[in-house]
């Protein structure tokens, strides 16, 4: 019987063509966790949640240990030939994988190999789902949405004559139908299976996991599909997108901050002395009122995403260290041309600075002793605040979305550290061009800006807990332990 909690290994998407040392070897470490036990010259593979547990021989374990869901059935069984020699049985990782699945610790989705047709191909041709959208980029490249546009996959012309063929040629006719390598249906089926975007094949859920003081470090709440709403006024709203207006902006924008650069000394006295006066209980109003300027930030996101024709499938609220912001889901700007990506990435910042120019001329032409003068002063303070915040690059906000799409360079941070990994081993470098030099510079300082942050912040944390309530913090962290290790 399989359990529930086996890693789903898909025979289809690795390639069901007539060799089977073209198959992807699975990872099993989403469920399963692999230790060599010095006492029984073996290795042990023990299940994460739940309390089980396989033995496996010296050939069978270092197999296993290249179970990465990066090698193939033949490069896995080279290894096992260059740590062990001819004393490795020639067909060691086929017969590994058919006792996982005897087993149980994998589940075969789609047709799974039998004792008698262990390469067999599928019966029934793969397909795209229903309302999954073709976009040409205006680069040049291809994007495929799925239905409800949260996620988007970019393809070369190649990539998109192959998902073409999907369901209409059987997979095992496809490298020579579309003058492929094996490797490229591997590579591109799996990204579509990630992506959900392939009829019947859905990816394997994670197991839920028990809860870890670092969860709070961030997290996502999604509320509604704004999509509709937006749809029924952003009719009435288009005037907003044009030259005139923009240009009217530029004017009043220029205007404030020379008038605002006029008055910096005057506004720096007032901040001193609301400080002064009020100390620790304009925390409130300042986080309320940086919350409002936040969501009218995203509410722009959305709005301008929608003017140019793409979808709003979520909005909600996302937590950094318990701290509310709302967040607005605009993947769909990926099959955007890049001026209008760097737009609605933009447009957010841009609503944020007008907030604080409109708040300044109130602060400026109120009196000082009228509230309106505070909320004002308090106003713009949060909006510039959040503005500094939104343009750091280094962090996953505005700022580096807006330079991932300046610069044309997709999951900029994924690759910047993933050209490092590729160094390090020695490999081949995945980057080419002045791209590469752009994921140079931009991994070793995002990795110091997260050491400094993170630093600070646990030390802040520890000093405060040993300060104030270190026993508290104690007793609290020991329910947690007997928590987290008590068997399910």
């Amino acid at each position: 019987m399989v359990h529930q909690n086996a890693a789903r290994y898909n025979w289809i998407m690795s390639t069901p063509s007539n060799d089977a040392q073209n198959w992807v070897c699975p990872d099993l470490r989403t469920y399963w966790r692999l230790k060599r036990s010095q006492t029984h010259h073996c290795w042990v593979l023990q299940g994460i949640n739940v309390a089980q547990q396989f033995r496996f021989d010296e050939y069978e374990g270092f197999a296993l240990s290249h179970f990465s869901g990066q090698l193939t059935v033949e490069a896995v069984q080279q290894q096992c030939r260059q740590r062990w020699g001819d004393r490795v049985p020639p067909e060691l990782v086929l017969q590994l994988l058919e006792k996982l699945v005897r087993l149980g610790v994998l589940a075969p989705v789609g047709t799974p190999p039998s004792d008698t047709q262990p390469d067999s191909p599928p019966s029934q041709p793969l397909s795209l789902k229903a309302g999954v959208r073709w976009f040409q980029h205006p680069d040049g490249h291809w994007i495929l949405g799925d239905p409800a546009g949260l996620r988007h996959l970019q393809v070369s012309p190649q990539d998109r004559q192959i998902i073409a063929q999907l369901g209409h040629v059987p997979l095992a006719a496809l490298p020579q139908r579309c003058r492929c390598a094996p490797q490229d249906i591997k590579r591109l089926l799996n990204l579509l299976a990630q992506g959900q975007m392939l009829e019947g094949i859905d990816p394997p859920q994670p197991p839920r996991r028990k809860f870890t003081p670092m969860k709070l470090l961030y997290f996502k709440k999604i509320l509604f599909n704004p999509d509709r709403w937006l749809g029924r006024y952003v009719n009435y709203l288009h005037w907003l997108w044009s030259r005139s207006i923009a240009l009217l902006l530029l004017g009043f924008l220029g205007l404030s901050g020379f008038f605002a650069l006029a008055q910096y000394l005057d506004m720096v006295a007032w901040g001193q002395t609301l400080i002064q006066t009020y100390s620790w209980n304009l925390l409130l109003p300042f986080g309320l009122l940086s919350m409002l300027v936040v969501s009218l930030h995203e509410l722009a996101h959305a709005f301008t995403l929608k003017h140019f024709g793409g979808a709003v499938s979520e909005m909600g609220l996302l937590f950094m260290c318990l701290m509310p912001a709302a967040y607005t889901n605009s993947s769909d700007s990926y099959r955007l041309a890049r001026w209008q990506r760097c737009l609605v990435i933009g447009v957010g910042v841009l609503c944020q600075i007008i907030i604080a120019a409109i708040a300044f001329w109130i602060w400026f032409a109120t009196a000082n002793s009228s509230s309106l003068h505070t909320t004002a002063y308090l106003f713009m303070v949060a909006a510039l605040f959040t503005v500094a915040l939104n343009l750091n690059p280094l962090a996953r906000f505005d700022g580096y979305y807006l330079l991932a799409a300046a610069t044309g360079i997709n999951n900029l941070k994924g690759r910047s550290f993933g050209l490092y990994a590729a160094w390090l081993r020695r490999q081949a470098s995945p980057e080419q061009g002045r791209e590469r030099w752009i994921l140079a510079a931009y991994a070793p300082l995002s990795f110091l800006y997260l050491l400094l942050i993170f630093g600070k912040l646990f030390l802040w944390l520890g000093n405060a807990i040993l300060t104030h309530v270190p026993f508290l913090v104690l007793f609290l962290f020991v329910i947690w332990l007997i928590y987290y290790y008590y068997p399910e």
